[in-house]
C-alpha cells in the first residue's frame, strides 16, 4: 500500500512537472509570436513612412522650384512650402495625444489581444 501511494505521487509529480514545462514553453512561444507580429507591423509602418517621406520631400522640392519660378524668387517659393508644412505641424503638436498616441496604443493592444481572441473562439 505504501509503495502504491509513493508511486502515485511520484507519477503525479512527473506529470505536473511536464505540464508546467509545457505551459512555460507555450507562454514563451506566444510571447515570441506577439513580439514578431509587433516587430513586423513596426517595420512595415516605418518602411511605408520612409518612402512616403521621401516622396513628399521630392514633391516639395519640385513645388518649391515651380512656385519660385512663377514668383521669380525661389526663396519665396520655398517659404510658401515651409508655411504649408507649418500648419499640419502645429495641428500635430496640439492633437498628438488624441490622433497619434491613442492610435498607436490601440494598434499595439489589438495586436496583443488578437491571439487571445482566436484562442477563445476555438
Amino acid at each position: 500500500m505504501e509503495k502504491d501511494s509513493t508511486g502515485y505521487f511520484h507519477e503525479l509529480k512527473e506529470l505536473l512537472t511536464e505540464y508546467l514545462t509545457a505551459r512555460v514553453k507555450l507562454f514563451k512561444l506566444e510571447v515570441y509570436e506577439k513580439t514578431a507580429k509587433i516587430s513586423a507591423t513596426l517595420f512595415t509602418s516605418l518602411a511605408i513612412g520612409l518612402l512616403a517621406s521621401l516622396m513628399f520631400f521630392f514633391l516639395s522640392l519640385a513645388l518649391g522650384f515651380y512656385l519660385g519660378s512663377l514668383l521669380n524668387s525661389f526663396g519665396t517659393g520655398f517659404l510658401i512650402i515651409a508655411l504649408f508644412y507649418l500648419i499640419p505641424l502645429v495641428l500635430l503638436l496640439i492633437y498628438r495625444k488624441r490622433w497619434i498616441e491613442k492610435r498607436i496604443i490601440d494598434n499595439v493592444i489589438e495586436q496583443l489581444m488578437e491571439k487571445e481572441e482566436e484562442d477563445n473562439d476555438e
